[in-house]
């Protein structure tokens, strides 16, 4: 009698892409199968209490919990070879990672405006503005000068993958107003077309954001 084999991760989160996508995407490249748990705003307050801080995303491993998106995203990088080739390159790669995920920290306004179109508005034009646009134009600048096609190094990393999904994100609110920085829309294309990101991306659950 055959007994199905269980993941050996559980990620718990919302059913969004939000802060669990960098995750997501992780174990998609690394073609890692996983349990993807989502709750629904309704059934969240029962799991409350069992997750560390009482907060989501959570990583489940070996009977494990581990909280706080970016922690969760090293710990998997380094499992799965997205951490550079050496001390000095990982630690170029997280600060890329903890500079992207402050950007998209900036998008806060936007979620606390409710809805009130008109300050929602005002919040999107700001994030534009003030955060998306300068970024972008940074690493426009850094990968032409680089002549690579990744962030950091010659291969994907964490950094890359973290790239993409602020991108899918910022697409999601700003659609084609997005800053036109070739270099960077190249990386997200090429990440896209990875066929393990690729097949995640069509596949995965449509959600806003």
């Amino acid at each position: 009698m055959s007994t199905r084999r269980r993941n050996e991760y559980k990620l718990h989160y919302f059913n969004m892409k939000g802060r669990g996508e960098l995750a997501r995407l992780i174990m998609a490249y690394a073609k890692v199968p996983y349990d993807d748990i989502r709750y629904e705003n309704a059934d969240w307050l029962q799991h409350k209490d069992r997750m560390p801080n009482g907060q989501l995303p959570v990583l489940e491993w070996k009977g494990q919990l581990l909280p706080q998106s970016l922690a969760i995203a090293r710990f998997l990088a380094h499992r799965h070879n997205l951490a550079g080739t050496d001390e000095w390159q990982w630690a170029k790669i997280d600060a890329m990672t903890d500079t992207i995920n402050d950007t998209l920290g900036e998008a806060r306004p936007i979620f606390m405006a409710g809805e009130d179109e008109g300050k929602k508005k005002e919040a999107v034009d700001s994030f534009l503005k003030n955060a998306i646009e300068p970024l972008f134009k940074r690493l426009d600048k850094m990968l032409e000068d680089n002549g690579s096609d990744y962030l950091i190094g010659n291969q994907c990393s964490l950094a890359d993958l973290a790239l993409f999904s602020c991108y899918d994100f910022a697409a999601g609110l700003c659609g084609d107003r997005l800053p036109k920085c070739q270099h960077v829309a190249a990386l997200h294309g090429r990440v896209g077309q990875i066929p393990a990101i690729k097949n995640w991306v069509e596949k995965r659950p449509a959600t806003p954001f």
